[in-house]
């Protein structure tokens, strides 16, 4: 009888260290550490590449194509897959500036919508004159912010409508430098007053 009770009394510490054991010793191995996606803030565009012009010298606009894509547009502006709307410019890549565009610091503000189609991801728009000193900006209405030199934002639908605006320091030949983890991409376009006969007709 005594050695039915001590063999009892064996199992069970027996069974209450192996318990403890389970319950406090290291998790079962989970596997090798999974790699997390790339985050969109790595987006690394490096400097502005754009060409130069001397002042006076002809600017090499870039031409508008018709456009059939996603959103409300007749021509773009660039390859792609990031567009600014020609509709917005006048006479191909001129961006008209009026007097009710200007701003208390002397800038022309300018509305201008753009296009993403195929593409997810980070973005990063860019603008700069490049005939003489001066200033550009570009800014998305509804989405991002500014980083680096410009516009940033993360697209997350393949086809977005970008309301936007451009502001320029008047008069000139500027470009648009726009950087996604796919491709890098100038448009060149050119600002000048506008004309007293079509005052009314800008967007």
């Amino acid at each position: 009888m005594r050695r039915t009770v001590r063999a009892a009394a064996t199992v069970a510490l027996l069974t209450a260290t192996t318990a403890s054991v389970g319950c406090d010793g290291p998790a079962p191995d989970a596997g090798p550490p999974t790699t997390a996606p790339t985050s969109p803030a790595e987006l690394s565009p490096g400097p502005l590449r754009l060409p130069s012009r001397a002042p006076g010298d002809r600017c090499p606009t870039t031409a508008p194509k018709p456009w059939s894509g996603p959103g409300e547009a007749t021509q773009v502006l660039g390859p792609g897959p990031v567009y600014p709307v020609a509709d917005y410019f006048r006479d191909g890549a001129v961006l008209r500036l009026r007097e009710d565009d200007r701003q208390p610091d002397g800038t022309y503000r300018k509305k201008v919508r753009w296009i993403a189609t195929g593409y997810t991801g980070p973005v990063l728009v860019r603008a700069a004159r490049i005939d003489a000193p001066g200033s550009a900006t570009v800014a998305f209405s509804y989405t991002g912010g500014p980083r680096d030199g410009g516009h940033y934002a993360v697209l997350t639908n393949p086809d977005s409508d970008l309301p936007g605006t451009t502001t320029v320091d008047g008069p000139g030949c500027y470009a648009y430098q726009v950087d996604g983890t796919t491709f890098s991409l100038t448009i060149v376009f050119r600002a000048a007053p506008e004309a007293p006969s079509s005052a009314g007709s800008g967007r």
